[in-house]
């Protein structure tokens, strides 16, 4: 079988060892293309990923256990992470308005206001390279599989 011609290819004809191997060259080609743009920030893909997520949650913010669970990470990483992401000044920790003991985190506003223009030229990059031969309908029919996998437990 072919590798090089997706459209010519077999369901039936590909290994689960094939396609963990495409499956595992996008992601590092997407970890590169996103962390070769990010480092102007300071920050890699997973960090742009964490406060992304944070940036969706709104002004209130984020519990760390929620933020944990939906990054589908451990607390370890995630706390050694958003000390990070705080001490360049991007995110900020928050007492819950409902619950003194839970913490919250936020994108501080400063960072808040350089989201959009990181978006917009990330998702170009993006465009360019990754999904340079991808057809809307063909990329918005694997976002729909990627939400749907993501559903599997």
């Amino acid at each position: 079988m072919s590798t090089t011609e997706p459209s010519s290819f077999s369901l039936s004809e590909i290994t689960t060892y094939q396609a963990g191997v495409a499956q595992s060259a996008v992601h590092r080609l997407l970890q590169k293309v996103c962390d070769d743009y990010l480092q102007r920030y300071g920050i890699s893909k997973m960090h742009w990923l964490i406060i992304g997520t944070v940036l969706d949650a709104g002004e209130e913010g984020m519990r760390l256990t929620e933020l944990a669970e939906k990054m589908q990470t451990g607390m370890p990483y995630l706390t050694t992470t958003i000390n990070l992401l705080e001490s360049k000044g991007m995110l900020n920790r928050v007492v819950s308005e409902h619950d003194a003991r839970a913490k919250a985190v936020t994108v501080s506003k400063s960072f808040a206001k350089k989201c959009p223009e990181i978006e917009l030229e990330l998702r170009k990059r993006l465009r360019e390279t990754v999904y340079a031969k991808v057809s809307t309908q063909d990329f918005t029919t694997y976002m729909r599989v990627l939400y749907s996998l993501r559903e599997v437990d």
